[in-house]
């Protein structure tokens, strides 16, 4: 067990005890155990992701010492394959709804021949290498010259579950190619470390490699200025394992629920300094606030009920001009790299490239302007709270409620749909509906691994689907085109006036649906999560009313415990605080 795994828990023990015992119940304790059950689950995934030449599958028989994974299997034949330590051996193969079908190892490659038909597999090995790793799990992921299909199914379904990565590119392709690049944003985009590697260094001098080492960290350097260590290795791999080993899962265990265990110890405080505030307030004026959180609930539903059309339009309207804006500026910036492609007459390949520009600009976009809405929305939902900001006020529970909660709501929101990317979707552990029901969010949105798919990666998903199925019709022509003119500037004039506007064409038209439904979501997440705030309040000044009557000795024997209780929490949440930096 992760010694951080343990951490974790016991870290969720600790406050649901103090919670208890400062009479909190409701959604946070419901919150507290959910993400105790999820740490019990958490994996530490680790993708092998690069080139189809780059030589992962090699790589990782050699780290195994022995070749398990098919090295000459085709682009149309490749599967994203974790590699996970088992005292028995066995093969898995994981179909898009989660149903399984076992096969015997030594069956890998015919597997691999009906890889169009799984989502991914599991191979579970009695191998010393793979147990000296643990907890961490290995990806074989496809090469980027796979089938659009194979390629965007192991993408979206592990672009947010690599806890780290591992990154390889061969000398024999001299730089960091345009498609790395976009993957290496991707990782950064959901702020993912990775080790670089160079493969096939033993297929060039040693002073070539050294240059070359040089040139790629420069580059690496001058895109992310991290000063990123690129390690070359050739027939061994003794430093891809060395470094394997040097990864710190605690400090990536602990980095994952760091955030959110500091947002359920910060609801526990805020409950707690209610308690303390309400038990000096007026039992009358305690009832009044009471009475208006009530009101502000009915006043959130029906502006919502009012106003939902009008949102969703707005703000599905901002987010399809700015997804559009940063896919054409993608296009735009990668027209040279396409016009070669298309000059080459494959068209396969320029639908990848098409496709992998598009998907990488998306979820950059997509994770930017998410943030963005649902901001907005909780400041248009906040209005609603106008009379409850003065009644606060007025008996001084609160300074600036409004402010106040809607940071509280946005905070709550990041860290809702940060726990469900966290989740091992692909398994469907229960907590990630846990979690779904206990913010009682109930939409028509499609669910993955029973959990609400309010994060970025469904919706990408969904997108990047749309303008797949309109792809071929879209570049169908150019293709003939370039054979008969085999003309650059004709080509550059037909990508840029022709295929960019047709793919942004079919991103206005088409998926307005899609976002719309997804905005529907958002807006009610917000408003559940407003109430699920006020709720936390409302439970804090109840149990102070309900301490009317009490001795003064009493009242001050609870204060006094109170305080102690906050004193225990705000110990802990400073201890968190420190967790994976």
């Amino acid at each position: 067990m992760i010694e951080a795994r343990g951490k974790v828990v016991n870290c969720c023990e600790t406050l649901a005890e103090k919670a208890k015992e400062a009479g909190i119940t409701g959604n946070i304790a419901a919150n507290i155990t959910a993400i105790a059950e999820n740490a019990k689950k958490q994996q530490l995934v680790v993708p092998v992701v690069g080139a189809f030449s780059a030589g992962k599958s090699t790589l990782i028989n050699n780290l195994l010492g022995e070749k398990k994974l098919p090295t000459d299997v085709t682009p149309e034949t490749s599967l994203a394959t974790e590699l996970r330590f088992s005292p028995e051996n066995t093969l898995v193969a994981v179909k898009d709804n989660g149903a399984t079908e076992r096969y015997n190892v030594d069956e890998i490659k015919a597997l691999s021949a009906k890889a169009k038909d799984y989502c991914y597999a599991q191979l579970f090995l009695n191998n010393k290498k793979l147990q000296e790793i643990e907890p961490l799990v290995l990806v074989d992921m496809p090469g980027f010259d796979s089938p659009l299909d194979l390629h965007n199914k192991a993408i979206m379904a592990y672009l947010d579950r690599g806890c780290y990565y591992v990154v390889l590119s061969s000398v024999e392709e001299g730089n960091i190619t345009k498609s790395l690049e976009r993957r290496l944003d991707e990782i950064s985009g959901f702020n993912r470390d990775f080790s670089f590697f160079l493969s096939k260094a033993n297929l060039r001098p040693e002073d070539s490699v050294n240059s070359l080492v040089t040139y790629y960290q420069n580059q690496l350097m001058d895109k992310y200025g991290n000063g990123k260590k690129v390690v070359p290795f050739g027939e061994t791999t003794d430093e891809v394992m060395k470094c394997l080993k040097t990864i710190d899962v605690n400090a990536v265990f602990l980095k994952l629920y760091r955030d959110i265990l500091l947002t359920v110890g910060n609801d526990i405080i805020s409950n707690i300094n209610y308690q303390v505030s309400s038990s000096k307030k007026d039992a009358k004026k305690l009832r009044a606030a009471i009475n208006e959180m009530a009101n502000s609930k009915e006043k959130l539903r029906k502006k919502m009920d009012s106003d939902l059309d009008d949102m969703r339009r707005r703000y599905s309207g901002t987010f399809i001009n700015e997804i559009i804006a940063d896919v054409s500026h993608a296009l735009d910036d990668s027209l040279d790299e396409l016009v070669s492609i298309a000059m080459s007459g494959n068209q396969d390949r320029l639908s990848r490239h098409l496709n992998e520009i598009a998907r990488s600009a998306l979820t950059s976009s997509i994770n930017q302007n998410l943030d963005n809405i649902n901001q907005q929305i909780s400041i248009d939902l906040s209005e609603s709270l106008k009379e409850l900001d003065a009644v606060m006020k007025d008996i001084d529970l609160d300074g600036n409620y409004i402010k106040n909660i809607t940071d509280k709501v946005g905070n709550a929101l990041k860290v809702v749909d940060d726990l469900l990317v966290m989740v091992d979707t692909l398994g469907k552990t229960p907590a990630a509906a846990t979690i779904a029901s206990s913010t009682t969010v109930k939409v028509g949105i499609k669910a993955v691994g029973g959990a609400l798919a309010l994060s970025p990666i469904p919706i990408i998903g969904q997108i990047i689907g749309i303008i797949l199925m309109f792809l071929p019709e879209i570049i169908g022509g150019i293709m003939k085109s370039s054979q008969e003119a085999k003309a650059k500037e004709m080509m550059r004039s037909k990508l840029s006036g022709e295929v960019f506007p047709g793919i942004k064409r079919q991103i206005r038209d088409k998926i307005p649906t899609v976002l719309q439904e997804h905005i529907t979501a958002m807006i009610q997440n917000v408003k559940v999560q407003f109430e699920l705030q006020m709720k936390n309040q409302e439970e804090a000044i109840n149990t102070q009313i309900a301490q009317e009557g009490t001795k003064a000795s009493e009242k001050e024997a609870m204060q006094q415990k109170l305080e102690s209780i906050l004193s225990d929490v705000q110990s802990l949440t400073n201890q968190i605080m420190g967790w994976g930096k």
